[in-house]
């Protein structure tokens, strides 16, 4: 949650001593022992957050049989520590039926957030029994609990009692706790709120009804900016008021209900006028001219590019490029903008078995923009990344080397038909490794600057690193996040990644697949979740979405690209096989994540490639 300044509400509570009538449905437990910072040393503090909590609490019922260890059944409760946002496992705690537990703490968050909050991850062992007992345990989702985190530098928070006390410039405790427990009860975040999700809009039965119709969203986890019902403000804003304090609302139980709490509301805001029609226009993100993808795979060593069409397939937005003339071997490409005309240029890299080489074609005139050798003439082959690093409006190019070449990566500036070194670096700190690496960009953090985003190539775990785009520009490479996983570390077919704003909340999300010989897997995290959880394990945060593209058997590999193919401030997902001899390829948007049901085409026109298609 967000700081904003907005008029206060109306709403006021006092804190007073929990009497029988007051005792919520089902218990939560705070615990306050990884509160490694005293954040919650005061008294007050902790008396805020437990009643915030209660008050949300008392409204909700669900039956969670207890979880007692032993005999063989073992478990571990895994979740971001509140104190450093890393993984942190809790093994084998006993927690009682009808309770839930919530690890909170304080640390300093990234630039405005004022809270994060979430529900927890497992791991168990023992009797099928007792992991059914686990899986099932929650309102249609596993609970067992979470961790609440709150901001200790930047925030200035209000942590008094009474409502009336909130001065003009603070951010209300009580407010921000109830949001995020929100969170960790599975708004926002259960895999029942996001299969309720359908363009821009949470559909849930209960809340579509009181609304009106769809609820427009902030991204996928928030209602959007300033939604209200009936004049009643609602929790999941995704900003904090300031000035005010804000409870939950009637839609906000809404939602809790549509999730699979039972939930008896706070009393419904009076009748109003139904909301107008419900459009499904990207918040902050306007609509902007439609994004062509680069797809390279023909024998010829030809690339193109390609637009989107209305009946859902990928159509050639000109003629093929010679990528490299002269030279009919693997190439892979990416559109983006490095001359500042408002027009997707492309470049090519070369691909195994040639001296490594870079030409950048310009989109609106077909003429050379800039050309030369990279990585030092290494011949295993490059891949490609770009994005706009310094800010200038105008495209660097990321080079990366393929297997045999470690994982070395260059960033460069394109100016006066030059290819300016503008970083350069061995990604992951590992000299010794030599799968080489992929590459992708977008800006994660919203400074203006893309990150650049490092997946392990051939040969090596899943490992993800993001570096800092306003460091790259400063020609350093600084981690934004330390590096994790992306799928089980066990793998060794490498990750290919691909970054974009996928959700439309201004944010850089990350997409990853399983490379050569994995399934045709593909994860996507929020950007936004990444950065304010550094260090923690992918698997213990909820992803966007986790699927499969096509059949699950499928062991040749899968690329990834993330293109604003239509326009609509919200990228989509290209999923390109591997598979020399099926290239085809699957466009995937944000609604259609976790089930793709658009086709599966060969826009190549061809039955066979060199290496399986490449998109970018």
């Amino acid at each position: 949650m967000r700081n904003r300044t907005d008029s206060p509400p109306r709403a006021r509570l006092t804190l007073e001593h929990l009497e029988a009538r007051d005792t919520p449905a089902f218990v939560v437990q705070i615990d306050y022992s990884l509160d490694a910072l005293g954040f919650f040393a005061d008294p007050t503090r902790r008396a805020v957050l437990e009643r915030a909590v209660n008050d949300v609490a008392a409204n909700l019922s669900a039956n969670l049989p207890a979880l007692t260890p032993g005999n063989g059944n073992t478990w571990d409760a895994t979740f971001f520590n509140p104190a450093t946002g890393r993984e942190v496992r809790v093994s084998n705690r006993t927690i009682p039926a009808n309770t839930i537990v919530l690890y909170a703490g304080g640390r300093d968050l990234v630039g405005a957030e004022a809270g994060l909050g979430g529900y927890g991850g497992y791991a168990a062992g023992g009797s099928q029994a007792w992991f059914d007992l686990i899986r099932s345990r929650g309102p249609g989702f596993t609970l067992w609990g979470g961790a609440l985190a709150f901001d200790t530098a930047g925030t200035n928070w209000y942590f008094g009692t009474s409502a009336a006390g909130i001065g003009r410039s603070q951010v209300d405790f009580y407010s921000v706790a109830a949001h995020e427990f929100g969170h960790a009860l599975g708004l926002g975040t259960a895999p029942t709120w996001t299969s309720q999700v359908r363009n821009g809009a949470f559909v849930g039965p209960q809340a579509s009804a009181l609304y009106g119709g769809p609820v427009p969203l902030a991204g996928t986890s928030h209602w959007a900016d300033g939604i209200s019902v009936g004049g009643q403000v609602v929790a999941l804003d995704p900003t904090a008021t300031l000035g005010g304090r804000v409870t939950f609302s009637a839609l906000d139980y809404a939602a809790l209900r549509d999730v699979g709490w039972n939930a008896s509301a706070a009393a419904p805001p009076p009748a109003a006028p139904s909301p107008p029609p419900f459009v499904p226009v990207p918040l902050n993100n306007p609509r902007t001219a439609p994004a062509p993808v680069v797809l390279t795979g023909p024998a010829d060593g030809t690339g193109r590019a390609y637009t989107l069409s209305a009946d859902g397939f990928l159509r050639p937005a000109g003629d093929a490029v010679p990528a490299f003339p002269g030279y009919a071997g693997v190439t892979r490409g990416v559109a983006a903008d490095f001359t500042g005309d408002g027009v997707e240029d492309l470049a090519f890299g070369t691909g195994p078995g040639a001296a490594a080489g870079v030409r950048i074609v310009n989109g609106a005139t077909g003429a050379d923009v800039a050309s030369g050798v990279v990585l030092d003439g290494f011949g295993g082959g490059v891949f490609l990344a770009a994005a706009d690093v310094d800010r200038d409006g105008r495209a660097e190019l990321a080079v990366s080397a393929d297997a045999g070449g470690g994982t070395r990566v260059s960033v460069y500036k394109v100016t006066g038909g030059r290819l300016v070194p503008l970083a350069d670096f061995l990604a992951f700190g590992d000299p010794g490794f030599r799968g080489g690496s992929r590459v992708a960009m977008a800006d994660m953090n919203r400074d203006g600057a893309a990150e650049l985003i490092v997946g392990a190539g051939l040969g090596g775990g899943p490992r993800v690193a993001v570096y800092d785009g306003a460091a790259l520009a400063r020609g350093q490479a600084a981690r934004l996040v330390p590096d994790f996983f992306a799928l089980d570390p066990a793998l060794r077919s490498g990750v290919y990644v691909a970054a974009a704003d996928l959700d439309g909340d201004g944010r850089g999300d990350v997409i990853y697949s399983t490379g050569v010989t994995g399934g045709p897997r593909v994860r996507v995290v929020s950007g936004a979740l990444l950065i304010a959880n550094p260090g923690a394990d992918m698997a213990a945060l909820p992803a966007l979405a986790d699927f499969f593209t096509w059949d699950s058997r499928d062991r040749k590999g899968l690329r990834v690209a993330a293109r604003d193919l239509d326009g609509d401030g919200k990228a989509e997902l290209i999923a390109a096989s591997a598979d020399p001899a099926n290239p085809f390829v699957r466009v995937i948007p944000l609604g259609q994540l976790g089930n793709p049901t658009g086709p599966l085409q060969n826009p190549l026109g061809t039955g066979v490639t060199l290496d399986g298609v490449y998109p970018g």
